[in-house]
């Protein structure tokens, strides 16, 4: 082989980096993906307009109530974006060429998982801040953006975002299809714990409280409820749960055919 010949070779070889920027372009030409990144900051302002005309006493536990309140509209938005970074190779049958040109997979896997992540933490960091801040306004006070409480459950909202995305979007690329994705992932991240807990044994009820769904139940809270996961713990227990299912698809992915 010549020197010319291995140079080409090595400006051909498929980089992480160019993987993932591949995946931000399709990603970022899609209106669906501007849409439903949207959704979810309006879903949540909505939620908190409604919620602070019902409970307009200025607490902070109330202005804080509003946002989290909020966060369901806008989780189920991110559940959405997270499954489109996914399932849209599929539903335009360009999955095939993307395994052609990366054909360890494990590239292509991790770099939707990134940018599943970035964009979930961007947009639900974004709209519980804005949700926080439309709270306060209505409230006629009653918070502060700079309370370290305050800052924890807005950093822990975008923590979630992240993980509701990546979990869409490991689905995703094993379902392929959108709304498989989200029935699977709303059962997976809520309706599984529930029916495990219902096993009266207290391993089982300490087992389901590990599930991301359940692991976050404090993650709104300025109290929080001693009998859930505390913060931390739910952070942990997230977090684990959510590397699992990374490891668990990119195996998947690698193993089955296009």
């Amino acid at each position: 082989m010549t020197a010319t010949d291995t140079s080409a070779l090595e400006r051909s070889r498929v980089t992480f980096g160019g993987v993932f920027a591949s995946e931000f372009s399709k990603f970022a030409s899609l209106r669906s993906s501007w849409w439903l990144s949207a959704a979810a900051v309006v879903g949540l302002l909505v939620f908190v307009a409604f919620w602070s005309a019902v409970v307009s006493d200025p607490t902070r536990e109330n202005v804080v109530a509003a946002a989290a309140n909020g966060f369901v509209a806008c989780g189920l938005f991110v559940l959405l974006v997270g499954a489109g970074i996914a399932t849209a190779d599929h539903d335009n049958h360009a999955i095939t060429v993307y395994f052609a040109a990366v054909p360890a997979r494990t590239p292509l896997v991790l770099a939707k998982v990134l940018l599943a992540a970035i964009v979930g933490g961007v947009v639900g960091g974004v709209a519980m801040l804005t949700g926080l801040g439309l709270s306060i306004a209505l409230h006629g006070g009653g918070a502060d953006l700079g309370d370290p409480e305050v800052l924890r459950v807005l950093g822990e909202a975008a923590l979630l975002a992240a993980i509701l995305a990546v979990t869409a979007t490991c689905l995703g690329l094993m379902f392929r299809s959108t709304i498989a994705t989200l029935g699977v992932a709303i059962g997976y991240l809520y309706l599984v714990p529930i029916g495990i807990s219902l096993v009266p044994l207290d391993a089982f009820v300490l087992f389901s409280d590990t599930f991301p769904g359940k692991a976050s139940d404090n993650f709104f809270a300025l109290t929080p409820d001693p009998s859930q996961l505390d913060p931390v713990a739910g952070t942990i227990s997230s977090v684990i749960w959510t590397i699992a299912l990374i490891v668990f698809t990119t195996v998947w992915v690698k193993r089955r055919n296009a």
